[in-house]
């Protein structure tokens, strides 16, 4: 978190403390509590596979999304969020780590 920004709602100040492209926070908040599939998230998203496979590796790396394997006929992945509470129990860490740094400073 770099500078003071104004943040309106939960998703916002989830996006910000996560560092969440714009493409991240679509993938993020379009899955919701559903498993969607690359082929999934670029028609929901508008974009091309392979941003958006950049990006759902991007959420994966953050802890936020998990994939999980699937065989049917083939083996494909399927990737969903992980639950609601446990993104914000991180954002909560992030934010105090932030809070402590920040009161660090000030008594220097």
């Amino acid at each position: 978190m770099g500078s003071f920004i104004e943040i309106e709602d939960a998703e916002e100040l989830i996006a910000q403390a996560l560092d969440m492209s714009e493409l991240e926070q679509d993938a993020f908040f379009t899955m919701g509590e559903n498993e969607y599939t690359i082929k999934e998230l670029v028609e929901e998203t508008g974009r091309s596979r392979s941003m958006v496979q950049r990006a759902v590796k991007e959420l994966t790396d953050k802890g936020v999304v998990v994939r999980e394997g699937r065989t049917d006929k083939t083996v494909y992945y399927v990737y969903k969020r992980v639950p609601l509470d446990n993104v914000q129990q991180k954002v909560k860490v992030i934010l105090e780590e932030w809070n402590t740094e920040m009161r660090g400073l000030l008594n220097n």
